[in-house]
């Protein structure tokens, strides 16, 4: 754990240090990433701290996102309740910085067309349960309608930077295929 914590920093990223260079280089080297997969699951639970959300959590979640190598990891990581709360503050750095990691995760999915069948190898849920992943809280129909309110709301925000992302957000969303529902496989027979 104490790995976890010093990769999730509690300051602002330095762009010299070495652990941060993937965070700053989206062409990162894959052994780059695989330092990173391990501290994917403890920054997802510090996410939310005393019921408030971890800003640098945020921040270097919004960084391993604007990897596209590495989203496939973080949406095969096992989901934190009420993730999509974060886009429900009041506080602009906090919104900013969700919008800007859903955005840039979104726009990964929709680039690499990332289906949850492209991302199943990166199930860490022992059962491998594709309802307790990253991709199915933010995707499932569930979380994508939650998720199509919220930024649809947002695109009226007065902050211009959260409205533009917001409506970015849904541009690139449409573009994502839906989770394919329970039985969904049968209507191929």
């Amino acid at each position: 754990m104490a790995d976890a914590e010093e990769a999730v920093p509690q300051k602002d990223p330095d762009e010299t240090n070495p652990e941060w260079r993937i965070t700053v280089n989206p062409a990162a080297e894959l052994d780059q990433i695989q330092k990173f997969v391990p501290v994917i699951p403890h920054c997802l639970n510090r996410l939310w701290v005393r019921g408030e959300v971890n800003l640098n959590a945020l921040r270097l979640l919004v960084n391993l996102s604007c990897c596209p190598d590495m989203v496939p990891y973080l949406l095969g990581n096992k989901s934190v309740s009420g993730l999509l709360r974060i886009l429900d503050t009041d506080r602009e750095e906090v919104l900013i910085r969700a919008v800007t990691w859903i955005l840039c995760t979104t726009s990964a999915v929709d680039a690499l067309n990332l289906t949850y069948d492209r991302i199943s190898e990166h199930n860490l849920d022992p059962f491998h349960n594709p309802s307790h992943t990253l991709y199915y809280s933010i995707y499932g129909p569930k979380g994508r309608e939650e998720l199509e309110t919220q930024a649809k709301h947002l695109t009226n925000h007065p902050n211009k930077d959260v409205a533009s992302k917001s409506a970015r957000l849904l541009e690139t969303l449409a573009n994502v295929p839906p989770f394919p529902t329970a039985g969904s496989h049968l209507n191929r027979l």
